[in-house]
């Protein structure tokens, strides 16, 4: 699964590592300042370059900000994949791991999100214009609303599969950037993974496969 870092991460080059130090420097002050209060001036000071070298990599902010949150893209395609079938216990706990295991390295691209909700609803209907963005979110929204709704599937299994998601959705939603945000990934998985098996109640304290490429 491809992460909001590894999209533009480890590439070679001083072109490309001006442009990861470009987003690794606008997502830290759009953290600590807000988008909105950020410059372009600034990111280029703080990346120790002018402003004519940062328009070379990015035209505008809101193309960095949208450089940043792009790889939920990503996600939420792979996600509809869950979807598409009547999903088990074992398929939500595989594909919610797989979550997890994107999900541990972007914690600071979640506190991005949480502090930046009027650029996010800016940059998201830039992106429904572009590319049906908003359209295939609402679908994605129904998706799980049909599958959690769906009688065929036992009642006990519809409510652990909605707390699942409630359980990821706390831990990185709403305690992105505060209560594990210093928790390192290889010590905070195997508890998270523990947790969701616990209330999906699969694997009996063994690891559910995941996908081999999501690292």
């Amino acid at each position: 699964m491809i992460g909001a870092r590894s999209t533009y991460a480890g590439r070679c080059g001083p072109m490309k590592d001006t442009r990861e130090r470009i987003l690794d420097t606008a997502l830290d002050l759009f953290i600590e300042q807000g988008y909105d209060k950020t410059s372009l001036r600034e990111i280029a000071e703080r990346v120790g370059v002018t402003k004519a070298a940062l328009y070379y990599h990015f035209t505008s902010k809101e193309q960095i900000f949208r450089t940043l949150v792009e790889p939920l893209l990503v996600l939420q395609t792979q996600a509809m994949q869950l979807l598409e079938a009547r999903p088990t216990l074992d398929d939500w706990s595989r594909g919610l791991t797989v979550l997890i295991e994107w999900a541990l390295p972007q914690r600071k691209m979640f506190e991005l999100l949480e502090n930046n909700q009027s650029a996010l609803q800016a940059v998201s209907q830039q992106l429904a214009q572009d590319s049906g963005y908003l359209d295939a979110h609402r679908a994605m929204h129904d998706r799980v609303d049909a599958v959690l709704s769906d009688e065929a599937t036992p009642l006990a299994d519809r409510v652990r599969m909605a707390g699942a998601i409630g359980f990821l959705l706390g831990v990185f939603g709403l305690a992105a950037g505060r209560a594990f945000i210093d928790v390192p990934s290889e010590e905070l998985k195997p508890v998270l993974v523990g947790a969701l098996h616990d209330i999906l109640r699969v694997g009996a304290g063994e690891p559910v496969a995941t996908d081999p490429k999501s690292g």
